[in-house]
This record gives structure tokens, C-alpha cells and sequence, in this order.
């Protein structure tokens, strides 16, 4: 084997999904490690996802969740790191419940909420803002080998002719 000076220089497109590294643990054995098992075990796993949801989907947004990240597999949690939303501004302000979450599927507490996320007359963009951090003590709000979802926070928002589009960066943790 050879010494590391000895290999060629990396660039930044030898670091695809795919990739396989070679790594000398304490005692010198080489092991192999793909770039995916690296994040996954020893990185943060970060990813993000989109969803755009339609104007009729808008107006059930309480009754109907659309789901933005699927389930990651028993022993996982999905952490939402930050959430944006998008109106693509049609001729129609939303006129009640204008507010969006971002919340596990079966939990009692959101990760990420805006009260007022949809209330535009124009096209924007906007943060959302991450729950506030209080709990009572039967509360959940990451739960294992479960998806997130996008609802509405109080009830069925109405009038609105907009399409919307919901961003989120998230990590995946291994519990």
C-alpha cells in the first residue's frame, strides 16, 4: 500500500453519493466507507425537500396534511432545521386561517410554524419560525420512523387562489 501523497488529488466531483473512501483506523486496517454511510453515521445526514401544493389542496390544508418528507426508517427522527414557504400570488388573498405547520405525523407539537404564512396580496417568500420550545410533559414532536407533513394551524384557509410552495432543510438522526 501506498502512502497518501501517492494517491491523486480529489476534486469536488469525487464526492458523489457513490463515492467509496479508503480510511486506516488506529491499528492501519483499511476500510472502506461509502460517502452516505459517512454522513449517515458520522455526519449530519442534512437534506432538503419541497413541496408545492396546489390552491384546491391549500383550502383543506387543515383537513388534509400534505405530506412533505416521508418516513426514514425505524430508529430514525427527522429534525427539521428550517422551513420557508412560497406564494406564487394568483388574483386572491386567503382570508381566514392563515397560518401554516410543519409537524411529525402523530406528534402533539410542531417544528416549524407561521401564523400568518399566507397572508399576501404579491408573490413572496417567507421564514417560518421554529417552535417555541415549550413543552408540557406529555408532549411529542420527533418521533421514529415517522414522516412530516404540512398543515394548516387552526382550520381550512378560505378565498385564496394562490399556489403555494414549502421548503424544508432537515437532518436525519439515528436514535
Amino acid at each position: 500500500m501506498g502512502r497518501f501523497t501517492q494517491y491523486p488529488a480529489a476534486s469536488t466531483a469525487d464526492y458523489a453519493d457513490a463515492t467509496t473512501f479508503l480510511i486506516a483506523n488506529e491499528d492501519g486496517v483499511i476500510k472502506q466507507a461509502s460517502l452516505d454511510g459517512l454522513m449517515s453515521n458520522y455526519g449530519c445526514d442534512i437534506r432538503c425537500a419541497s413541496l408545492v401544493i396546489a390552491n384546491a389542496d391549500v383550502l383543506q390544508l387543515y383537513t388534509t396534511p400534505q405530506p412533505i418528507i416521508a418516513a426514514q426508517g425505524p430508529g430514525t427522527v427527522i429534525d427539521v432545521l428550517s422551513a420557508s414557504v412560497s406564494i406564487d400570488y394568483n388574483s386572491q388573498d386567503y382570508a381566514t386561517n392563515l397560518g401554516i405547520e410543519i409537524k411529525t405525523f402523530g406528534a402533539t407539537d410542531n417544528q416549524f410554524e407561521s401564523t400568518n404564512a399566507l397572508n399576501a396580496d404579491t408573490s413572496v417568500i417567507r421564514k417560518m419560525t421554529v417552535h417555541d420550545g415549550s413543552f408540557s410533559a406529555s408532549d411529542t414532536q420527533l418521533i421514529a420512523n415517522s414522516g412530516v407533513y404540512v398543515q394548516a394551524l387552526n382550520g381550512n384557509p378560505t378565498d385564496g387562489d394562490s399556489d403555494i410552495e414549502v421548503f424544508v432543510l432537515y437532518r436525519v438522526i439515528n436514535v
